[in-house]
């Protein structure tokens, strides 16, 4: 039975994940890039459009040196004095639980106890803040995460595009690229999130670490495209009395990637056995 947007509403406002990233910025014609390495970024792609003058399109690649504190243990698994292996290292495929209901005709809730449940919560969380439209992201940020019983989702909404715009702004930055936080979202403007691969650890009774393996593609609508792989990370656990005492999963806090146990350079390849591929939904 569906749940209805009169259910129990939790929501606390997290912005864009911190942490390394793979990233590629693409800039239209007139917009100049050069090159720079942020201390964050494992590597960075960056391709500019003929320019008045220009004959040949330029392609720039930059790889950051290898983390000397990411020593790998003898199996590939990471850095054998960092955190236990994953819950899923065994499993080949991961694939999305269905949620027992919806809220608002749009978000899906109501997973199911064990922590692929969970796993599946956060999965469709990223999907639902994959979007610039305010009241989306709003009821997104009310729907998944635990604090906050009280929000307005349309402010909500409001501040995770003011904090996800700072985020796109420092990328910009870090390649000498245009980028007005104040313009965005402007109306042709979009953010696409694609889950690729998961990896969960078991915390406590009722409480998982989750990472999702994801790609992004942004585009400003003035220009400016943006192409990354990022490690977004997300601590939940499960609330008993949630969606009007049935019972759910919602996200307590943001996790840093950097905690995964994984080297800089291997964190964001699929190839890497920590990580699970995720079928689509």
């Amino acid at each position: 039975m569906p749940f209805e947007a009169t259910g129990t509403r939790a929501g606390h406002l997290f912005g864009p994940p911190a942490g390394t990233r793979h990233s590629g910025i693409t800039a239209g014609t007139g917009r100049g890039l050069a090159p720079a390495l942020g201390p964050v970024l494992a590597g960075l792609v960056l391709v500019t459009g003929c320019g008045p003058g220009a004959s040949d399109d330029v392609q720039t690649v930059l790889t950051a040196p290898a983390d000397p504190s990411g020593a790998e243990s003898p199996d590939g698994a990471g850095d054998p004095e960092g955190p236990p292996p994953p819950d899923n290292l065994d499993l080949a495929v991961f694939e999305p639980l269905e949620s027992g209901g919806t809220m608002q005709e749009l978000y899906p809730v109501g997973f199911s106890r064990e922590a692929e449940g969970g796993v599946s919560m956060v999965l469709a969380y990223l999907r639902a803040i994959s979007t610039n439209d305010t009241v989306e992201l709003g009821g997104a940020v009310a729907v998944y995460h635990a604090s906050g019983q009280e929000i307005d989702p349309e402010s909500a909404g409001t501040e995770f595009l003011t904090e996800r715009a700072t985020d796109i702004s420092e990328e910009a930055r870090s390649a000498s690229a245009e980028f007005d936080p104040r313009t965005y979202p402007s109306p042709g403007s979009t953010h696409d999130i694609t889950p690729i691969g998961v990896m969960w650890r078991t915390a406590g009774a009722s409480t998982v670490e989750v990472y999702v393996l994801a790609e992004e593609r942004i585009e400003d609508g003035l220009g400016l495209e943006l192409e990354r792989t990022v490690v977004h990370g997300q601590a939940i656990e499960w609330n008993p009395v949630a969606r009007v005492r049935s019972g759910d999963w919602l996200v307590t806090e943001e996790l840093d990637p950097s905690d995964l146990g994984l080297p800089d350079d291997q964190r964001h390849s699929l190839d890497h056995p920590y990580w699970t591929p995720v079928t689509a939904p």
